[in-house]
C-alpha cells in the first residue's frame, strides 16, 4: 500500500495543502483502489444537504444513531483470525497483506461510518425544516379594551381678548383614567415656551400634560390620571419651558370640573 493511500480522507475533507493535493491526485490516477473508495464516498455524500442553516439535533438522537450503526459492524480482526492457516516449515510467505485485501478492510469500516453520518445529517435536516416550518405555537391576540367617556367639557378663556378654544375629555380605561385635551386657534409660543395642562385640587396644581401647537394653531395632549384624586379644576397656562413644576405663566383657559 502506498503512503499516498493514507491521504484519501484528508483529500475528501479538503485538509491537504496544494502540493499534497496535486501529489495525491497524481497517485489517484494510478491507484484503482483509492479511486474506488473515493467514488463510494462521493456517492454517499452527494445527496447531503448543505443549504440549510444547521440546527443541532437532540444529543440522545445522535447517540442512538451512532450506536445502532456501529453495533451492526462485524469486527474485521475476528474474521481474519478465523481464516488463518498454519504455514509449513521451510515455506516462505510475505507477511504484508496483499494491497487489495488491506484496502478492503478500510472500506468495510468506512462505509458504515459514512452511512451513519449520512443518516445523521438527514435527520438533522429534517429536524431543521420541521423547526423552521412550524408556525407560532399560539397566536397572540391583541388586547381589547373598552373605553368609556366619563366627562367632556369646554374650557373657557381666562380673558375676553383670548381667542383660544379647548375641550377636555375624561375617558375611563381598564385600570385607569385618561385626560384628553384638544385645543384650537392657539398662538405660537415663543422660543422654549410650551402649553401646560394643570389639574387642581383645593388650589393645589398638578401637572397633567405638556404640548406645543401645530402651524394651524391646533394641539392635543393626553395624560393618565388617578380618578380617586378628586380634582376640581382644569387649567392651561403658557410656561417658559416644559420643566415648570408649578404654574409660572398666565392662565389662558380654565374650567371647573
Amino acid at each position: 500500500m502506498s503512503e499516498q493511500c493514507n491521504h484519501l480522507i484528508d483529500y475528501v475533507n479538503g485538509q491537504l495543502t496544494d502540493t499534497e493535493t496535486k501529489e495525491f491526485e497524481a497517485h489517484l490516477s494510478t491507484c484503482s483502489i483509492c479511486e474506488e473508495e473515493l467514488n463510494e464516498i462521493r456517492a454517499l455524500t452527494d445527496d447531503l444537504g448543505f443549504d440549510v442553516d444547521p440546527i443541532e439535533p437532540p444529543p440522545d438522537m445522535k447517540e442512538r444513531v451512532l450506536s445502532a450503526a456501529f453495533a451492526e459492524e462485524t469486527p474485521v480482526e475476528s474474521q481474519s483470525a478465523d481464516v488463518q492457516k498454519p504455514i509449513a516449515s521451510g515455506s516462505t510467505t510475505n507477511k504484508q497483506e496483499p494491497h487489495g485485501l488491506k484496502r478492503k478492510k478500510k472500506v468495510n469500516w468506512l462505509i458504515p461510518t459514512m452511512a451513519a453520518a449520512l443518516f445523521l445529517s438527514l435527520i438533522g435536516n429534517i429536524y431543521t425544516v420541521s423547526q423552521l416550518g412550524e408556525p407560532d405555537d399560539v397566536a397572540i391576540e391583541p388586547s381589547i379594551t373598552v373605553d368609556s367617556l366619563v366627562q367632556r367639557l369646554n374650557l373657557q378663556p381666562a380673558a375676553e381678548t383670548i381667542p383660544f378654544q379647548a375641550t377636555a375629555s375624561f375617558v375611563n380605561k381598564d385600570h385607569y383614567q385618561q385626560l384628553v385635551v384638544e385645543a384650537a386657534q392657539l398662538s405660537q409660543p415663543e422660543d422654549t415656551q410650551v402649553y401646560q395642562v394643570w389639574l387642581l385640587k383645593d388650589g393645589e396644581p398638578y401637572r397633567a400634560g405638556t404640548f406645543t401647537p401645530a402651524e394651524d394653531g391646533s394641539g392635543i395632549s393626553t395624560f393618565d390620571i388617578d380618578p380617586e384624586m378628586g380634582y376640581d379644576t382644569i387649567a392651561i397656562t403658557i410656561e417658559p419651558d416644559e420643566t415648570s413644576e408649578t404654574p409660572e405663566g398666565d392662565i389662558v383657559l380654565v374650567e371647573e370640573l
